[in-house]
């Protein structure tokens, strides 16, 4: 019933939210009047069997306060909580609801927390019953979840309003990144677009190419040596390389800066995204017909945006191609012509994938994007459970990385009696260009050899990014020894290395770490977000092909 209550509250159905709440609230009450009574007091008291008594009281009455405290006050805001009601209507965005929903959102991230705290804190004691045991593991986990999705909608309601205009226009630049050309967040940010916003108001401004941006003599903005040593100082001074490092914020403030340089506007944040998320929001926006007579929708958006429109178009024209089309969809976006729950869907996985990505220069407002997994920063570590970095760049020069494949294996192994784990990642890379790539694919997309890359081949920088506190201990290619370049960035060992594939070639590579001190836990992975869906699988590394 609670999981019913919590979609509900969710897709704004507010009717059946409140019925929900107080069917849930009827049974909870009922459940906390039953351990009031004396009898059940006395058994608590009794030895051994008398802890799931005096547990059960203790369940009840944190579910007793999470049920009035918050879930029914949430179910009351819950129409205005409906993707509905958040939708543009005539390229408005309705500010009012987001504030009458935060009093109650930011009353229900306390008692939600509060409530995981003290469930945390519940320790059955000696006689305890199995399944009572895994009622309070499971509820602790819910309450955790709960406590997780209330506290970022706390966060958001708190900065959307500011973010949206309500108290000063604001002004976004947004970066559209190619994926046919690779770059570490996702690819080259070939175009460009300012988003003005004033109370809700939604407006598309200036539009350019990343081409019709100067080479700056030196960095826009000082680059730490790390940054240089691994990236070339050509990250601070082309807009189409301010991307070539990991880490969002630092291309965002790059880009900010040249933006300024160029148009004299200063804006207030930077967001990205790529053709691929650009399909899963045709999902709910249906099909948009571009003035060329075209069709673009979820199936072929990517396709049309990264291959055949440069086989269609060239110079001039494939500019303003990506402008229209791009246009069209911010046209039905600022229309509100979409569903709203296959647009929260899309952007969620839009997220999930990395593949939107925003900055503000609001310290508060950037914290927030931080926490809804947008920032783009370099992977979170823990102590106990660290996560590898893979990010690629294309070093063809062109846009070939429309043809390359690639997947992921993580492997350890306890081999050293120190505790410390030997992890291997192993990255797989495949150029699937027809074999006549050189003469069947357009100049433009080979690259014609200008930067001493065959045409047809792909070349592709990897930067292996290991969990903080990790020793780098050696990397192979198909098995051969490889020497790669290392270095830190941001406190984070990295492995370089130049992969250069001819048409229906594949390469092995494989980067072995030691881990850090009791960091028990096999390692996840992120990685630049390509034309694929990322394949990332684990194994278990035989102590046989540890280097020791």
């Amino acid at each position: 019933m609670a999981k019913t209550v919590q979609s509900d509250i969710a897709q704004g159905r507010a009717n059946q939210a409140r019925d929900g709440a107080q069917r849930l609230s009827a049974h909870v009450d009922a459940a906390r009047g039953f351990v009031s009574d004396p009898i059940w007091q006395v058994a608590s008291l009794l030895p051994i069997v008398g802890t799931n008594f005096a547990t059960t009281t203790q369940l009840a009455g944190i579910l007793s306060d999470v049920v009035h405290r918050a879930v029914i006050p949430l179910s009351e805001v819950s129409a205005n909580i409906n993707p509905s009601a958040l939708k543009p209507v005539g390229g408005a965005l309705d500010i009012g609801p987001i504030a009458k929903v935060r009093p109650a959102v930011t009353q229900a991230t306390g008692v939600l927390e509060d409530a995981y705290q003290k469930v945390a804190l519940v320790r059955p004691g000696f006689g305890s019953m199995p399944q009572l045991q895994a009622s309070v593991e499971r509820l602790k986990s819910l309450l955790a979840q709960a406590a997780r999705e209330a506290s970022a909608a706390d966060t958001a309601t708190m900065v959307l309003p500011a973010m949206l205009g309500d108290s000063t226009p604001r002004t976004y630049l947004v970066l559209f990144q190619n994926n046919a050309e690779l770059r570490a967040t996702g690819g080259i940010p070939g175009a460009a677009a300012e988003l003005r916003v004033d109370h809700g108001h939604i407006t598309l401004g200036r539009q350019t190419a990343a081409k019709d941006f100067p080479r700056y003599p030196n960095p826009v903005l000082p680059l730490a040596d790390q940054t240089k040593g691994l990236y070339g100082p050509i990250t601070g001074q082309y807009f189409q390389d301010v991307n070539l490092v990991p880490q969002f914020p630092l291309t965002a403030r790059l880009a900010a800066e040249m933006w300024k340089r160029q148009f004299g506007v200063q804006v207030d944040g930077v967001f990205s995204i790529d053709p691929i998320a650009l399909g899963y929001l045709l999902q709910a926006t249906g099909p948009v017909s571009l003035p060329t007579g075209e069709t673009m929708d979820s199936s072929n958006a990517a396709r049309m945006l990264l291959s055949d429109a440069y086989s269609k178009y060239h110079g001039a024209n494939k500019d303003d191609f990506f402008s229209t089309a791009a246009s069209a969809v911010f046209t039905k976006l600022a229309n509100g012509s979409f569903q709203p729950k296959p647009m929260l869907d899309a952007l969620g996985q839009a997220v999930k994938e990395r593949r939107l990505l925003g900055w503000s220069s609001q310290r508060m407002e950037q914290d927030a994007l931080q926490s809804a997994g947008i920032s783009g920063d370099l992977p979170a570590q823990t102590p106990e459970h660290g996560v590898f970095g893979v990010y690629l760049n294309d070093a063809t020069g062109a846009k070939m990385d429309y043809y390359l494949r690639e997947s992921y294996r993580i492997g350890g192994a306890m081999c050293r009696s120190d505790d410390r784990q030997t992890w291997e990642l192993e990255v797989t890379l495949t150029n699937v260009a027809p074999a006549d790539a050189a003469t069947s694919l357009p100049e433009y997309v080979t690259g014609g050899g200008e930067y001493g890359v065959k045409p047809g081949d792909v070349k592709t920088q990897v930067n292996v990014y290991a969990p903080a506190s990790s020793i780098y201990t050696a990397a192979w290619k198909d098995s051969a020894p490889l020497d790669v370049h290392r270095d830190m960035d941001s406190g984070y060992p990295v492995a370089q290395t130049n992969v250069q594939l001819a048409p229906g070639q594949s390469t092995v590579l494989r980067f072995q770490f030691l881990g850090a001190p009791q960091a028990g836990q096999q390692p996840d992975l992120i990685s630049t977000p390509t034309v694929n869906s990322l394949k990332f699988s684990k194994y278990s590394l035989s102590c046989d092909d540890v280097v020791r």
